[in-house]
């Protein structure tokens, strides 16, 4: 990936900008962030660092090639060490700069790229990867006195930063839907596009991902899919023993549900939604469970007025993630679903909304113009030095670099494959 040179001065932003190791004592008395909920899930341990650095304004830059670290700490940032980790593999996180302002923002929303590619942004490629099976959430805030978004995993840090819980109550985010007897008619399941679709790019449909996500001693038929495992059913409670084809359904008694179904979300607001936004919903982790194949052709297309889990133990989660999707995507509830989930609510007032997977729905900004005077830039990262002992066909960074092989001394040139992934290659 081509290193950008960046601006390193904006605006005072210190008032709201934070250290990695904690929040300032400004941002927690007057927060500046909005929160924007979580943009993707990264691996416990393993997987890639990536690395976030603070210029001397306090703006902040997000990397995983050592050698763009190392420049920039040459020339006055700070690295405030690894801020979350990435996977070898699996959905792309795009890059993309700001060139009047300098300020990278990443996204692993095709469509917030698109958006930003067509508004003045200049697409840098992909910056690195993220599963959906992975644990910790990375949340998303935007201050919009410096036009700058944060990723991070310290819930609290993001608490404080935006003054709400990284986790908030379900009652409170249901009272912030909106309520409307209207629905939306004309729904037709070809309208969210193929079934199961590969949008996270890992080379496997989104059934065996969700198979794979919430199934416990599974096994494998190949890299993709999920030939058995064990199922425990959060809808009626019970335990299934899932093998692949292994029943008249030749689904294993496991279907995966919309929880919040794809005809209610058409109803509710998605027939507003280009078609790639509806493909993209219909295949978010966030929005899909396994469960029993017949109680989820018993639940049909209601909304929780009309159905909720037979497992009374699991309605309070349930409901709450019925929320948690209304309020990602900006779905309406009428007034019969609203009193259906206050009334299940009311039984566990303390329930949170769980944390989601993907970008928000809201762009980040267009680019604006350059502020008067102009601050100077900082210095253009030069190319990396020829990096020596790699691994052919191993994943690389940036775009362009050159490679000596550890084992023929062969040299190699960092490219994107057909999945626009950067590898090692002649």
């Amino acid at each position: 990936m081509k290193i950008r040179k960046m601006l390193g001065s904006l605006v005072a932003a210190a008032m709201a900008l934070t250290a990695f190791a904690g929040v300032s004592s400004t941002a927690q008395a007057a927060p500046a962030w909005q929160q924007e909920g979580v943009a993707w899930m990264a691996p416990a341990e393993g997987g890639v660092a990536v690395y976030r650095l603070r210029s001397a304004a306090g703006l902040h830059h997000y990397t995983t090639d050592e050698n763009e670290r190392a420049y920039l700490t040459a020339h006055g940032w700070t690295d405030e060490g690894v801020a979350f980790h990435a996977d070898e593999s699996g959905a792309n996180v795009y890059r993309v700069n700001n060139p009047v302002t300098r300020q990278h923002h990443y996204t692993l929303d095709a469509n917030e790229k698109d958006y930003l590619s067509t508004h003045g942004w200049d697409y840098e490629g992909v910056a690195w990867h993220v599963n959906a099976s992975a644990s910790v959430p990375v949340y998303r805030a935007y201050n919009p006195s410096t036009r700058e978004h944060l990723w991070l995993t310290d819930a609290h840090e993001y608490e404080v930063i935006g003054g709400a819980a990284a986790s908030p109550k379900a009652i409170d985010v249901l009272d912030g839907l909106t309520i409307n007897d209207t629905l939306a008619s004309g729904y037709d399941r070809d309208l969210f596009g193929e079934a199961w679709a590969d949008v996270d790019g890992n080379d496997c449909d989104t059934r065996d991902d969700i198979l794979a996500r919430d199934l416990t001693d599974v096994v494998r038929k190949d890299a993709c899919k999920v030939a058995s495992g064990t199922l425990h059913d959060p809808y009626t409670g019970t335990t299934i023993a899932f093998t692949r084809g292994g029943d008249s359904d030749h689904d294993g008694g496991i279907q995966i549900d919309h929880v919040v179904a794809l005809s209610n979300a058409w109803k509710s607001g998605a027939n507003t939604w280009t078609d790639a936004q509806r493909l993209s919903y219909a295949n978010d982790p966030y929005v899909l469970l396994a469960v029993d194949d017949q109680t989820n052709e018993d639940k049909r297309d209601y909304a929780a007025d009309k159905w909720l889990p037979a497992n009374t133990s699991y309605q309070c989660s349930y409901v709450a993630r019925q929320i948690g999707i209304k309020s990602k995507y900006k779905l309406n509830v009428t007034n019969a679903e609203y009193r259906a989930m206050r009334n299940v609510l009311d039984t566990c007032p303390a329930q949170t909304v769980p944390a989601g997977v993907g970008a928000p729905v809201s762009p980040a900004p267009k680019p604006t113009p350059a502020p008067s005077p102009s601050p100077s830039p900082a210095p253009q990262p030069q190319q990396p030095a020829v990096q020596h002992g790699i691994t052919p066909g191993a994943f690389c960074s940036p775009a362009g670099a050159k490679g000596i092989g550890k084992k023929n001394g062969v040299t190699y040139t960092c490219k994107a494959d057909n999945a626009g992934r950067l590898r090692w290659r002649r």
